[in-house]
């Protein structure tokens, strides 16, 4: 039976240990280096490149997410004890985590986050996923080891900060219809022909994990778009793709009041430069950032990785070859939000088996099967990938060629029901 990594009771810490091994609070003016962990309002972030830091605001690292990634919470107040220090994980380098205790009251399953070189455990408070009463599994015998995700949406916090009542109600109205639009587009996206027209950019999904990119968890609904794509696939090519996403990148950068996904892919074409809201997802040995790209390639939409250093902006991983590109799609969105996703950790032996989580959209084999969004440790960087269900690896074009990487991580909505 498979066991999970994750632990269900901290040993107890004495005064003196637990003062020691806590993270200490985040300081300006101070030479960090990769893989510190610090705190700082209310959670605990890992630096991705050394430096020193700034005075505050500017400096903190709430405003520089390019070096800092968030990766748990203390619940707002910089913690005194329940910490332990456990000896770094013996296969193939995967990066040591943060993980909460399980409460009575919701199986939410366990999160874990890359940090630095030992192994941090803290309680992390964990919410109701709301109206479908959806859960994350974790039992002995998953075939995902956790979830890496940061703090939850607090809505008292929310409230709190909002500069009055009505801009707080604005909000939950907004969020309202934005549960009623994934209602109405998850029954539309059961037929075909409101598929069809997303390929043929007649038609703009308002809510991510719907159309044709996304992994459905309905059986009958998923075979449906598998055919599709093939059929189109045989008539259409990359100018028939390339048309479609220019219609949803211009649908996703014009201003409007109405629903929009969370979370989008959007063109660049050559020599344009990165949207401004592309997401970070990985990064090279020295530190500097990598995002996730996608391209239409030999009939089908595959995933790599893009950086302002790549040779042409991206590339992507097919048929053991690594494919540079200059014209592609990038993953965008709200970059000071990251507890809206989560990344579904699978180790060594294990397969991919989507079961209780919603993967982000991502791609298509040529024969319609999808394609997850992956990422995967390789010479001590972090790489944008792919993975197929079923599969017990994430494939990475690296060094011209495209190489399979264990363990790896899968990025899915924290919740299916705010995306």
């Amino acid at each position: 039976m498979h066991q999970p990594d994750f632990i269900t009771s901290p040993p107890p810490a004495s005064p003196s240990a637990s003062s020691s091994t806590a993270p200490p609070p985040w300081n300006p003016y101070v030479n960090y280096t990769s893989g510190t962990v610090v705190w700082y309002g209310g959670t605990f972030w890992r630096c991705e490149n050394g430096h020193t830091s700034g005075a505050e605001p500017a400096g903190a690292p709430t405003n520089n997410l390019h070096i800092w990634t968030p990766v748990g919470s203390s619940n707002g107040a910089h913690p005194q004890q329940g910490f332990y220090v456990q000896q770094p994980q013996a296969y193939y380098g995967q990066p040591p985590s943060y993980s909460p205790q399980p409460t009575q009251a919701y199986n939410q399953g366990y999160y874990n986050a890359p940090s630095a070189s030992s192994q941090l455990y803290a309680p992390v408070p964990t919410y109701p996923t709301g109206v479908s009463g959806s859960r994350f599994d974790t039992k002995d015998d998953s075939p995902s080891s956790g979830e890496t995700i940061t703090t939850p949406y607090n809505e008292k916090k929310g409230f709190e900060q909002s500069s009055s009542a009505s801009a707080f109600l604005t909000t939950k109205a907004k969020e309202s219809l934005r549960y009623i639009t994934i209602r109405e587009e998850t029954h539309r996206a059961q037929n075909k022909d409101e598929i069809k027209d997303e390929l043929k950019g007649k038609r703009v999904w308002r809510v991510g994990g719907i159309g044709m990119w996304a992994y459905s968890l309905d059986a009958n609904e998923e075979e449906m778009k598998k055919k599709v794509w093939r059929d189109w696939g045989e008539k259409h090519g990359k100018d028939d793709w390339l048309k479609a996403s220019r219609e949803r990148t211009e649908f996703y950068v014009k201003e409007s009041r109405g629903v929009k996904p969370l979370f989008t892919w959007k063109l660049v074409e050559r020599n344009q430069r990165l949207p401004a809201d592309v997401l970070p997802i990985g990064n090279e040995q020295d530190g500097t950032p990598l995002y996730a790209a996608r391209a239409w390639w030999e009939g089908g939409i595959h995933l790599g990785k893009a950086g302002h250093h790549l040779q042409n902006g991206a590339s992507i991983s097919y048929g053991g070859d690594e494919i540079t590109l200059d014209t592609y799609e990038v993953f965008c969105g709200p970059i000071n939000e990251p507890y809206l996703v989560k990344w579904m950790t699978f180790r060594h032996g294990e397969v991919v088996n989507v079961n209780g989580w919603q993967p982000v959209e991502a791609g298509r084999e040529k024969d319609g099967a999808a394609l997850l969004l992956a990422k995967g440790e390789y010479e001590n960087g972090q790489h944008p990938g792919k993975c197929l269900i079923n599969d017990d690896h994430a494939c990475v074009g690296y060094g011209g060629g495209e190489l399979w990487v264990r363990p790896f991580q899968i990025l899915a909505y924290a919740n299916p029901d705010r995306r």
